[in-house]
């Protein structure tokens, strides 16, 4: 249960624009990072988004691909 809670405010927090609700993708790719990296900023998913923003450098490559500030210009 609490992995479920932490998954849909990790989803939450990323408010990606096309993907406000997130998606399994963005879920999969920073579930473990939120944990390992963020656990305190728990319920709080403005908290959590910064967190990973403030360890970007450590969080995985996945998570990283997942904030709009790091997506590829087309």
């Amino acid at each position: 249960m609490n992995r479920l809670f932490v998954s849909v405010i990790v989803l939450v927090g990323l408010s990606l624009p096309a993907y406000a609700q997130g998606t399994a993708e963005q879920h999969a790719a920073c579930q473990e990072d939120a944990y390992k990296w963020c656990p305190h900023e728990v319920p709080d998913a403005d908290e959590v988004a910064a967190c990973l923003r403030k360890n970007m450098k450590w969080i995985t490559p996945e998570c990283q691909a997942q904030f709009p500030e790091n997506q590829k210009k087309r």
